[in-house]
Formats: structure tokens, C-alpha cells, sequence
């Protein structure tokens, strides 16, 4: 009777619009609600795989394309990562603003363009993936979305062989791999891809927002 007469009561309570829940929750923390629309952010918001164009008034050395990286952030030298998930261009030229006159200028006069581009998330058939940049003697340069297959990355060889492979001059003994390193910089490595293609040697995996290039041949006359 008594559980029944607190049923009642909750049911009443509910009607009214108030909420009934039993007081003890086991210790847990309590769940997030989660509402029936949320908002994905603004159209013509930044992503990652994006690549926001950055110029800055006082000082050119900054201007240039940065990569929207897999944890939503750009990654500026000098400067940081600038978390622009999620916000459109007017919106990241001020956040950008703000970063720039606490960090590096005293008055900072921006200008962001957003290009979109691959996404690294899962595609539609449930295969992560990630965004990798052919340069060089290559018959297909530019942007290319390359699988992670079984939870591990593609090499570079291998990579160069799924987006169509080297130029009839390319010198694979020389492939430039550059890489962001922790503090923005790219730092290069050149790769001799032989030992690798004659299987002596382990393919070097490559990491999201990595460029390949291919150099050509030097052909002496």
C-alpha cells in the first residue's frame, strides 16, 4: 500500500511538471540530460580536416593554411593550439584575436577563411581514417583520405600505392615525410623507400596532417 500511495504521488508529481527520482543513487554521479535538439554549431562551422586560412595584418609570418586537427584545434608556432571545433569564421577571427594580443601583439588586425575539407572521422561505412597530403612527383597531389586499417596506420609506401604512387621520375630513394612536431614546427624525414618496397625493412607509419613528397629525379646531361 505503501509503494503504491508513493507511485501516486510521482505520477502527480510528473503531471505538475516536477520531477520524481529516489534519493539514494548508489554513489554514482547523475546523468547528463541530454536534450531533444542539440545544436551542431552554426553552418559553415570549423571541423576537423578543415583547413582554416589565417592572415594577420601585423605580421605576415603567421599568414597561411593550418589544419584543423583531429581534436578540433589548429596548432599555430609561437602561438599554441587554438580550439575552432565547432565555430564559424567570424567567431574564430575573434577567439584567434583574443590568443594573438594575450600572446604575441599588442593589437592584432585578423582575417580567417575556412576550406573544407576530408573529414578523419568514421566514414559511412564504420572506417576511420585519416587525412594525409601527396606533394611531388605524384600523379594524384593533393588531399587524400587514407583507411586505418585493423587499428594500426599505413605506412608511407603504402599510402603512396593506395593514392595511385610514385611519378615515372619521382626518386623514391629520397621521399620528404613532414610532420608537426609538439611545438608546430614540420620537421622532415627523408625515406628511402627500396629497403621498404624489397621488404628489408619496416614502412614508416604515418600520422594525420602528414605530407608526403615525392622529389624528382636529378638527371645529369
Amino acid at each position: 500500500m505503501k509503494a503504491h500511495i508513493i507511485s501516486l504521488w510521482c505520477l502527480a508529481l510528473v503531471a505538475a511538471g516536477a520531477g520524481c527520482a529516489p534519493k539514494d543513487t548508489g554513489g554514482l554521479p547523475p546523468t547528463a540530460r541530454t536534450p531533444a535538439h542539440q545544436p551542431t554549431g552554426p553552418s559553415g562551422s570549423f571541423e576537423p580536416g578543415d583547413t582554416l586560412e589565417l592572415y594577420v595584418d601585423e605580421d605576415a609570418s603567421f599568414n597561411g593554411q593550418y589544419l584543423v586537427r583531429e581534436g578540433g584545434y589548429i596548432l599555430i608556432p609561437k602561438v599554441g593550439r587554438i580550439a575552432v571545433q565547432g565555430i564559424d569564421r567570424t567567431a574564430a577571427e575573434t577567439l584567434i584575436r583574443e590568443v594573438f594580443e594575450k600572446k604575441q601583439l599588442k593589437h592584432a588586425r585578423i582575417t580567417v577563411e575556412r576550406n573544407p575539407g576530408p573529414k578523419t572521422r568514421e566514414t559511412q561505412a564504420g572506417a576511420p581514417q585519416m587525412t594525409i597530403y601527396l606533394t611531388g612527383s605524384v600523379p594524384n597531389p593533393g588531399v587524400h583520405n587514407v583507411p586505418v586499417l585493423a587499428g594500426r596506420r599505413l605506412g608511407v609506401y603504402e599510402v603512396l600505392l593506395v593514392t595511385g604512387g610514385s611519378g615515372r621520375f619521382g626518386n623514391v630513394s629520397r621521399v620528404e615525410l613532414l610532420r608537426v612536431d609538439a611545438s608546430g614546427r614540420r620537421q622532415r624525414t627523408v625515406i628511402d623507400l627500396r629497403p621498404i618496397r624489397d621488404g628489408k625493412v619496416d614502412d614508416v607509419a604515418v600520422a594525420d596532417g602528414d605530407i608526403i613528397h615525392v622529389p624528382e629525379k636529378v638527371i645529369g646531361f
